[in-house]
Protein backbone atom coordinates (compact mmCIF):
# COMPACT_ATOMS: atom_id res chain seq x y z
CA UNK A 1 0.00 0.00 0.00
CA UNK A 2 2.89 2.39 0.81
CA UNK A 3 4.31 2.21 -2.71
CA UNK A 4 0.85 2.40 -4.27
CA UNK A 5 0.11 5.66 -2.45
CA UNK A 6 3.47 7.19 -3.32
CA UNK A 7 2.93 6.17 -6.95
CA UNK A 8 -0.51 7.79 -6.90
CA UNK A 9 0.95 11.06 -5.62
CA UNK A 10 3.59 11.05 -8.36
CA UNK A 11 0.99 10.32 -11.06
CA UNK A 12 -1.21 13.17 -9.87
CA UNK A 13 1.78 15.52 -9.93
CA UNK A 14 2.57 14.50 -13.52
CA UNK A 15 -1.05 14.81 -14.60
CA UNK A 16 -1.29 18.24 -13.02
CA UNK A 17 1.44 19.58 -15.30
CA UNK A 18 -0.81 18.87 -18.28
CA UNK A 19 -4.27 19.46 -16.86
CA UNK A 20 -3.73 22.05 -14.17
CA UNK A 21 -5.70 25.25 -14.28
CA UNK A 22 -8.32 23.81 -16.64
CA UNK A 23 -12.06 24.44 -16.53
CA UNK A 24 -13.03 27.20 -14.07
CA UNK A 25 -11.65 30.68 -14.69
CA UNK A 26 -9.42 32.37 -12.14
CA UNK A 27 -11.49 34.04 -9.44
CA UNK A 28 -9.94 37.51 -9.35
CA UNK A 29 -12.34 38.49 -6.58
CA UNK A 30 -11.12 35.78 -4.20
CA UNK A 31 -10.39 37.22 -0.77
CA UNK A 32 -7.86 36.12 1.80
CA UNK A 33 -9.00 35.24 5.31
CA UNK A 34 -6.53 35.15 8.18
CA UNK A 35 -7.39 34.08 11.70
CA UNK A 36 -6.63 31.89 14.67
CA UNK A 37 -8.19 28.99 16.50
CA UNK A 38 -8.07 27.45 19.95
CA UNK A 39 -8.23 23.66 20.03
CA UNK A 40 -9.14 21.34 22.91
CA UNK A 41 -7.70 17.90 22.20
CA UNK A 42 -9.07 14.96 24.20
CA UNK A 43 -7.09 12.08 22.70
CA UNK A 44 -7.25 8.38 23.50
CA UNK A 45 -3.66 8.50 24.74
CA UNK A 46 -3.23 7.83 28.46
CA UNK A 47 -2.17 11.42 29.03
CA UNK A 48 -3.45 14.88 29.86
CA UNK A 49 -5.77 16.65 27.45
CA UNK A 50 -4.20 19.52 25.52
CA UNK A 51 -5.20 23.05 24.54
CA UNK A 52 -3.38 24.54 21.57
CA UNK A 53 -3.49 27.87 19.72
CA UNK A 54 -2.85 27.92 15.97
CA UNK A 55 -2.89 30.52 13.18
CA UNK A 56 -4.86 29.75 10.03
CA UNK A 57 -5.67 31.15 6.60
CA UNK A 58 -8.26 30.56 3.86
CA UNK A 59 -8.04 31.44 0.16
CA UNK A 60 -9.31 29.89 -3.08
CA UNK A 61 -9.06 31.43 -6.56
CA UNK A 62 -9.68 28.15 -8.49
CA UNK A 63 -5.94 27.74 -9.09
CA UNK A 64 -4.37 27.70 -5.63
CA UNK A 65 -6.00 27.23 -2.26
CA UNK A 66 -5.28 27.64 1.44
CA UNK A 67 -7.65 25.84 3.78
CA UNK A 68 -6.73 26.15 7.44
CA UNK A 69 -3.51 24.17 7.88
CA UNK A 70 -3.56 22.86 4.30
CA UNK A 71 -2.42 24.47 1.03
CA UNK A 72 -1.91 23.43 -2.56
CA UNK A 73 -3.00 23.69 -6.20
CA UNK A 74 -5.90 22.44 -8.28
CA UNK A 75 -4.91 20.00 -11.00
CA UNK A 76 -8.58 20.10 -12.00
CA UNK A 77 -11.59 22.05 -10.79
CA UNK A 78 -15.02 22.35 -12.34
CA UNK A 79 -18.60 22.15 -11.13
CA UNK A 80 -18.41 18.38 -10.74
CA UNK A 81 -14.82 17.47 -9.94
CA UNK A 82 -11.90 18.71 -7.87
CA UNK A 83 -8.40 17.25 -8.02
CA UNK A 84 -5.96 18.74 -5.53
CA UNK A 85 -2.25 18.36 -4.85
CA UNK A 86 -0.82 19.91 -1.71
CA UNK A 87 0.59 19.65 1.78
CA UNK A 88 -1.00 19.72 5.21
CA UNK A 89 -0.21 19.72 8.92
CA UNK A 90 -0.87 16.53 10.90
CA UNK A 91 -1.09 17.46 14.57
CA UNK A 92 -1.15 13.95 16.03
CA UNK A 93 1.51 13.76 18.76
CA UNK A 94 2.36 12.23 22.12
CA UNK A 95 4.33 14.02 24.85
CA UNK A 96 5.75 11.69 27.54
CA UNK A 97 5.79 14.58 30.02
CA UNK A 98 1.98 14.64 29.94
CA UNK A 99 1.54 10.85 30.32
CA UNK A 100 -0.50 9.39 33.19
CA UNK A 101 1.97 6.71 34.33
CA UNK A 102 5.69 6.60 35.10
CA UNK A 103 6.23 3.89 32.47
CA UNK A 104 4.63 6.00 29.72
CA UNK A 105 6.70 9.01 30.80
CA UNK A 106 9.85 7.06 29.84
CA UNK A 107 8.76 6.60 26.22
CA UNK A 108 10.08 8.57 23.26
CA UNK A 109 8.18 11.60 22.06
CA UNK A 110 5.86 11.18 19.06
CA UNK A 111 5.96 14.38 17.00
CA UNK A 112 3.53 16.07 14.63
CA UNK A 113 4.35 15.90 10.92
CA UNK A 114 3.59 17.45 7.54
CA UNK A 115 1.92 15.36 4.84
CA UNK A 116 2.00 15.56 1.05
CA UNK A 117 -1.36 14.62 -0.38
CA UNK A 118 -3.50 14.16 -3.45
CA UNK A 119 -7.29 14.32 -3.19
CA UNK A 120 -10.18 13.86 -5.58
CA UNK A 121 -13.79 14.89 -4.95
CA UNK A 122 -16.81 14.18 -7.12
CA UNK A 123 -19.70 16.55 -6.43
CA UNK A 124 -23.28 15.28 -6.63
CA UNK A 125 -26.68 16.72 -5.74
CA UNK A 126 -26.32 14.94 -2.40
CA UNK A 127 -22.86 16.20 -1.48
CA UNK A 128 -19.25 15.45 -2.32
CA UNK A 129 -17.58 12.02 -2.42
CA UNK A 130 -13.90 12.40 -1.57
CA UNK A 131 -10.76 10.27 -1.48
CA UNK A 132 -7.52 11.66 -0.08
CA UNK A 133 -4.13 9.90 -0.04
CA UNK A 134 -1.27 11.28 2.07
CA UNK A 135 2.35 10.43 2.81
CA UNK A 136 4.83 11.70 5.40
CA UNK A 137 6.96 14.64 4.23
CA UNK A 138 9.26 15.02 7.25
CA UNK A 139 10.20 11.35 7.67
CA UNK A 140 8.81 11.30 11.20
CA UNK A 141 7.13 7.94 10.64
CA UNK A 142 7.36 7.30 6.89
CA UNK A 143 3.72 6.27 6.86
CA UNK A 144 0.68 6.90 4.69
CA UNK A 145 -3.04 7.49 5.12
CA UNK A 146 -6.07 7.16 2.84
CA UNK A 147 -9.36 8.85 3.76
CA UNK A 148 -12.76 8.17 2.18
CA UNK A 149 -15.57 10.56 3.08
CA UNK A 150 -18.87 12.24 2.20
CA UNK A 151 -19.18 16.02 2.60
CA UNK A 152 -22.23 18.28 2.62
CA UNK A 153 -22.92 22.00 2.85
CA UNK A 154 -25.97 23.73 4.33
CA UNK A 155 -26.54 27.50 4.42
CA UNK A 156 -29.14 29.63 6.16
CA UNK A 157 -28.80 33.38 6.56
CA UNK A 158 -25.35 34.05 8.05
CA UNK A 159 -24.78 30.39 8.95
CA UNK A 160 -22.92 27.76 6.90
CA UNK A 161 -22.67 24.17 8.16
CA UNK A 162 -20.25 21.58 6.75
CA UNK A 163 -20.76 17.97 7.96
CA UNK A 164 -18.37 15.21 6.90
CA UNK A 165 -18.41 11.49 7.66
CA UNK A 166 -15.98 8.81 6.57
CA UNK A 167 -13.11 6.52 7.49
CA UNK A 168 -9.33 6.86 7.33
CA UNK A 169 -6.83 4.04 6.74
CA UNK A 170 -3.47 4.45 8.47
CA UNK A 171 -0.48 2.38 7.41
CA UNK A 172 1.60 0.10 9.63
CA UNK A 173 4.47 2.61 9.74
CA UNK A 174 2.08 5.41 10.74
CA UNK A 175 0.50 3.38 13.54
CA UNK A 176 3.79 1.93 14.74
CA UNK A 177 5.24 5.41 15.23
CA UNK A 178 2.24 6.80 17.11
CA UNK A 179 1.03 3.66 18.92
CA UNK A 180 3.80 1.05 18.89
CA UNK A 181 6.33 0.23 21.62
CA UNK A 182 9.84 -0.35 20.27
CA UNK A 183 12.23 -2.99 21.72
CA UNK A 184 14.41 -0.21 23.18
CA UNK A 185 11.41 1.43 24.84
CA UNK A 186 10.30 -1.91 26.26
CA UNK A 187 13.76 -2.52 27.77
CA UNK A 188 13.74 0.71 29.77
CA UNK A 189 10.12 0.50 30.92
CA UNK A 190 7.72 -2.08 32.32
CA UNK A 191 5.74 -1.95 29.06
CA UNK A 192 5.70 -4.88 26.63
CA UNK A 193 6.96 -4.46 23.08
CA UNK A 194 4.01 -3.67 20.80
CA UNK A 195 3.96 -3.94 17.02
CA UNK A 196 1.05 -2.03 15.53
CA UNK A 197 -0.50 -2.90 12.18
CA UNK A 198 -2.47 -0.90 9.63
CA UNK A 199 -6.14 -0.20 10.30
CA UNK A 200 -9.29 1.78 9.53
CA UNK A 201 -10.70 4.50 11.80
CA UNK A 202 -14.24 5.88 11.24
CA UNK A 203 -14.65 9.63 11.81
CA UNK A 204 -17.25 12.38 11.78
CA UNK A 205 -16.65 16.13 11.57
CA UNK A 206 -18.96 19.14 11.61
CA UNK A 207 -17.95 22.77 11.08
CA UNK A 208 -20.24 25.73 11.71
CA UNK A 209 -19.35 29.16 10.30
CA UNK A 210 -21.14 32.39 11.22
CA UNK A 211 -20.55 35.53 9.12
CA UNK A 212 -20.64 38.31 11.70
CA UNK A 213 -20.15 41.06 9.11
CA UNK A 214 -18.38 41.59 5.77
CA UNK A 215 -14.95 41.26 7.42
CA UNK A 216 -15.29 38.97 10.43
CA UNK A 217 -16.52 35.40 10.70
CA UNK A 218 -16.67 33.04 13.67
CA UNK A 219 -16.46 29.27 13.51
CA UNK A 220 -16.59 26.10 15.59
CA UNK A 221 -15.48 22.62 14.60
CA UNK A 222 -15.91 19.21 16.22
CA UNK A 223 -14.14 16.03 15.06
CA UNK A 224 -14.59 12.55 16.54
CA UNK A 225 -12.42 9.65 15.39
CA UNK A 226 -12.89 6.07 16.57
CA UNK A 227 -9.54 4.34 16.96
CA UNK A 228 -8.83 1.21 14.94
CA UNK A 229 -8.33 -2.04 16.85
CA UNK A 230 -4.54 -1.90 16.56
CA UNK A 231 -4.58 1.62 18.05
CA UNK A 232 -6.98 0.72 20.88
CA UNK A 233 -4.84 -2.31 21.82
CA UNK A 234 -1.75 -0.12 22.22
CA UNK A 235 -0.25 0.34 25.72
CA UNK A 236 -0.21 4.09 24.97
CA UNK A 237 -4.01 4.38 24.94
CA UNK A 238 -6.69 4.11 27.60
CA UNK A 239 -9.64 5.13 25.43
CA UNK A 240 -11.15 4.48 22.03
CA UNK A 241 -12.02 7.96 20.71
CA UNK A 242 -9.95 10.98 19.68
CA UNK A 243 -11.93 14.20 20.08
CA UNK A 244 -10.87 17.62 18.83
CA UNK A 245 -12.94 20.76 19.48
CA UNK A 246 -11.92 24.03 17.83
CA UNK A 247 -13.28 27.57 18.01
CA UNK A 248 -11.87 30.57 16.19
CA UNK A 249 -12.22 33.79 14.29
CA UNK A 250 -11.24 34.89 10.76
CA UNK A 251 -10.69 38.35 9.30
CA UNK A 252 -11.36 38.77 5.58
CA UNK A 253 -9.28 41.29 3.62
Amino acid sequence: MKYSINTLLILVALLSTGSAYAKLAIDNDARLKIGANASFNATAYASKNQITLMPQAFYDNNRVYIEGAEAGIYALKDNRQQLRLGASYDGRSFSPDDADTSALRQLDKRQWSALAHASYMYITAYGGLKVKASTDLLDRHGGQTVALSHLSKFTKDAWTIYPEIGAVWQSKDYNQYYYGISPNESLRTTLPEYQATSGWSPFATVTANYQLNDKISLFANQRLELLSKTQKDSPLTDGSIDSKTRIGVNYQF
